[in-house]
C-alpha cells in the first residue's frame, strides 16, 4: 500500500510539474496576445468619447479668438490642416465663413459646428467606431443647418483639395459600419440663445 501511494504521488508530482508550469505559460501568452487589442478598444472609447463631447461654442462663433490667415502652401501641405487657435475648425475654413456671414451669428453658427464635425474626419478617426462617432456627429451639424446649399458650401471649404477629398474616401472605405443618427439636438448652440 505504501509503495502504491508513493507511487501515486510521484506521478501526481509529475503532473503538477508540467501542468501548472504550461498553463502559467499559456495564461501569460494570453495576456500578451489580448494586451494590443485591449490597449487599442481603450484608445477607440477614449477618442469616441472626445468626439462626442467637442461642441462649438460662443466664443467661437462671436470670433474672439480668430486666428491669423494661414499661409496656403501650409495650410495643405497636410489634410488636417492648421488649426492655430485649437478649437477643431481648420483656419482656412473658419475664417471664410466669418468672411461669407459677418453678421448672421446662426448660420455662422451652424456652419461652423458642421465644418468642426468634418474636420475630425481628419484628426479623429482611427477605427470604425471613431469613424462612426464623426459620422454621427456630422449628422447633427447637417440637421442643424438643413440647407443643402450651404452644407454642399461647408463641404467644399473642408474639402477643398483632392487629396483631402481622397482621404476622405479611403478612411470611409476602411472603416465605415452600420450607424443611426439622432433625432433631436441637433445644433451645439441655440440659434435663440446667439
Amino acid at each position: 500500500m505504501r509503495e502504491w501511494m508513493i507511487t501515486f504521488l510521484r506521478w501526481l508530482w509529475c503532473i503538477a510539474h508540467w501542468i501548472l508550469p504550461t498553463l502559467a505559460a499559456a495564461y501569460a501568452v494570453i495576456i500578451v496576445y489580448a494586451y494590443p487589442h485591449d490597449h487599442e478598444a481603450h484608445i477607440s472609447a477614449a477618442m469616441v468619447a472626445k468626439i462626442e463631447a467637442q461642441r462649438l461654442t460662443v466664443a467661437d462663433v462671436d470670433g474672439q479668438y480668430l486666428p491669423p490667415q494661414p499661409d496656403p502652401t501650409q495650410a495643405n501641405a497636410t489634410v488636417a490642416g492648421i488649426d492655430a487657435n485649437d478649437n477643431g475648425i481648420r483656419d482656412d475654413a473658419e475664417l471664410a465663413i466669418f468672411a461669407k456671414y459677418p453678421i448672421s451669428t446662426t448660420t455662422r453658427a451652424a456652419e461652423l459646428q458642421y465644418a468642426m464635425e468634418l474636420q475630425m474626419e481628419f484628426t479623429d478617426v482611427i477605427d470604425s467606431p471613431t469613424l462612426v462617432a464623426v459620422i454621427e456627429q456630422e449628422g447633427r451639424g447637417y440637421m442643424c443647418i438643413f440647407d443643402d446649399k450651404k452644407t454642399n458650401e461647408v463641404e467644399s471649404l473642408v474639402f477643398n483639395t483632392k487629396e483631402r477629398k481622397d482621404y476622405r474616401e479611403e478612411v470611409r472605405a476602411k472603416y465605415m459600419a452600420s450607424f443611426g443618427l439622432a433625432s433631436s439636438g441637433f445644433c451645439d448652440l441655440d440659434p435663440k440663445s446667439i
